[in-house]
């Protein structure tokens, strides 16, 4: 497994964990939420998409061949 391949697994999976707590920190309608806290979560649902597009083109990346 090469490195593009690992890193491109993280990012995949760091995008899908960016939807889920983005989605839910973004929709939050409590009264004590911090804002900064309210800003990550708008951020991360933002960036979401980019990340996971970024991720599976590095999975997808084939090794060159040295020779």
């Amino acid at each position: 497994m090469t490195i593009y391949r690992k890193l491109g697994t993280a990012l995949i999976i760091l995008g899908v964990v960016m939807l889920l707590i983005g989605g839910s920190l973004f929709s939050y309608h409590g009264e004590r939420l911090n804002p900064i806290i309210s800003d990550i979560g708008m951020i991360s649902f933002m960036l979401w998409l980019p990340t996971l597009i970024v991720g599976v083109i590095l999975v997808s990346r084939k090794a060159k061949k040295e020779n």
